[in-house]
C-alpha cells in the first residue's frame, strides 16, 4: 500500500511486528529529527514559551480527526500508561464497586486501576481468557451494578482478539459504568469513530500502530466527564496558563486538557501528528482491508504446516495480529529462527505473533512461510 521510500527498512527484512513496535513513515521520522535538532542547536531561539505553549496542537487535531472528536477533547502525555493512570486516580471506584477487565489484558491496561483499587476498597475482576481468548458473552455478564469502571483493550495484545465496542459501550451504559478503552493495539490499523461507538475515554500509545516514536500517549474523554474529573497527576501544563508560574493555585482547563501535566520530549508528539495524518491519508479502512488480507494468507498457510491458530477467525473478532502455536517448538525458538531468515515478529506468552501492517505485502507473508516449512 506503501512506497519503499516512505519505509525504506521494509525492503530490506520482513518486518512482522507492528504490535510490537511499528516502522515509522519518513515524514515522521524527520520531522522528530529535525525538532531534536533544531533544539539542540538553538535551544529556545526557535521554541520559545509560546512554541512550548502551542506544542500539542497539532497532534490533538490530528488525533481528534481520527476517532471523530474534538481537539479540546484531547490530552497528550509522555505516555498512554501516565494517562491511565492520571484517570484511575481522578475516578478511584469506592469500597463495594468492581472494576473490569480479563486477565489477558495488557498489564498497563490494568495495574494503575489495580493500584488504586489497593488503596480506595474497590475490587479488581478479572475475567479468565483461558488459552488467550475471552468469552465475550462473560465479559458483558460481569458488567454489572457493582461496576464502577471497565478497563479492556479493543485487541488483546497477545491473541489479537478484538471486541465488539458497542456491546461493551451498551453494558456499561446501562449500569453507569465508565468505559475505558485502549486502543494501543488498534488505533492507525482499524476504523474507529465515536459517533458510532460513543465511550468515555480512549487512550493510545505512539508507537504500535500508529507508527509514531516511542515517548507520547494520547488520551481521549468525553466532554461529559472533563469538568467532573481532577487528574491524579498534575503539573505546570495541568494550568491552563501554564506560564502563570505561581505555586499557591492551579486553574485546570475546563475540557481534556487538564490531564496535561509536564514537559515532554515535545518532538515524539510532533512526529506522532505527522504518522496519523500519513495513515489517514492512505486510509484507515484500507489499512484494515489490506492487513486482514494478508492475515488470511498467513492463517491458510499456518494451517497447511500445522500450527494451533489462538487468534479468533470471525470477521468481527479478526485484527490484524495473528497468533498461533507451534507444537514441540518454543516460541522463543521460532522466533529465532524467522530472525534468522529476515522475517520479524514476537514471541508473546506461549504463543508466536504476527502483526502486518501498512508496508507489507503479499511477499512479506510468503517470505515467512517459506521459513517457518524449515522448522516444521
Amino acid at each position: 500500500m506503501t512506497g519503499p521510500a516512505d519505509f525504506p527498512a521494509a525492503a530490506e527484512r520482513a518486518y512482522l511486528n507492528s504490535a510490537s513496535v511499528a516502522l515509522m513513515p519518513r515524514p515522521a521520522s524527520e520531522a522528530v529529527a529535525a525538532w531534536f535538532a533544531d533544539l539542540a542547536e538553538h535551544g529556545t531561539l526557535h521554541f520559545d514559551e509560546s512554541a512550548e505553549e502551542r506544542v500539542f496542537d497539532e497532534l490533538r487535531t490530528s488525533f481528534a480527526g481520527l476517532i471523530g472528536a474534538h481537539p479540546h477533547d484531547i490530552a497528550v502525555a509522555s505516555s498512554a500508561t501516565a494517562l491511565i493512570q492520571s484517570l484511575a486516580w481522578a475516578l478511584m471506584p469506592g469500597a463495594g464497586r468492581t472494576i473490569v477487565t480479563t486477565d489477558v489484558v495488557f498489564p498497563t491496561t490494568a495495574y494503575p486501576w489495580a493500584r488504586v483499587a489497593g488503596h480506595s476498597g474497590a475490587t479488581p475482576r478479572f475475567v479468565p481468557g483461558p488459552g488467550g481468548v475471552v468469552d465475550e458473552d462473560q465479559l458483558i455478564a460481569a458488567i454489572d451494578d457493582r461496576t464502577a469502571v471497565v478497563s479492556v483493550c479493543q485487541v488483546e495484545y497477545a491473541s489479537g482478539q478484538r471486541y465488539d465496542l458497542n456491546r461493551l459501550a451498551d453494558a456499561a451504559r446501562r449500569v453507569g459504568a465508565f468505559l475505558l478503552i485502549d486502543a494501543s493495539q488498534s488505533l492507525g490499523s482499524i476504523p474507529f469513530n465515536l459517533v458510532e461507538t460513543p465511550v468515555d475515554a480512549v487512550v493510545a500509545t505512539s508507537y504500535k500502530w500508529l507508527c509514531g516514536p516511542f515517548g507520547a500517549g494520547v488520551l481521549y474523554l468525553a466532554p461529559e466527564w472533563q469538568e467532573r474529573l481532577d487528574p491524579g497527576i498534575v503539573g505546570q501544563r495541568s494550568h491552563a496558563e501554564i506560564w502563570d508560574l505561581r505555586a499557591d493555585r492551579c486553574v485546570p482547563h475546563r475540557d481534556a486538557r487538564r490531564f496535561e501535566f509536564s514537559t515532554m520530549a515535545y518532538g515524539c508528539a510532533i512526529g506522532l501528528a505527522r504518522s496519523i495524518d500519513y495513515l489517514r491519508t492512505v486510509g484507515i479502512p484500507g489499512i484494515f482491508a489490506h492487513t486482514l488480507a494478508l492475515g488470511d494468507r498467513l492463517v491458510a498457510g499456518l494451517q497447511e504446516l500445522g500450527w494451533e491458530l489462538v487468534t479468533p477467525q470471525h470477521p468481527d473478532s479478526r485484527s490484524a495480529i495473528v497468533s498461533a502455536r507451534l507444537p514441540e517448538h518454543s516460541p522463543e525458538e521460532v522466533v529465532r529462527h524467522l530472525g534468522h531468515a529476515g522475517v520479524v515478529v514476537s514471541a508473546r506468552r506461549d504463543l508466536v505473533r504476527f502483526s502486518p501492517h501498512v508496508y507489507n505485502t503479499a511477499d512479506d507473508i510468503e517470505r515467512a512461510l517459506d521459513a517457518l516449512r524449515g522448522i516444521t
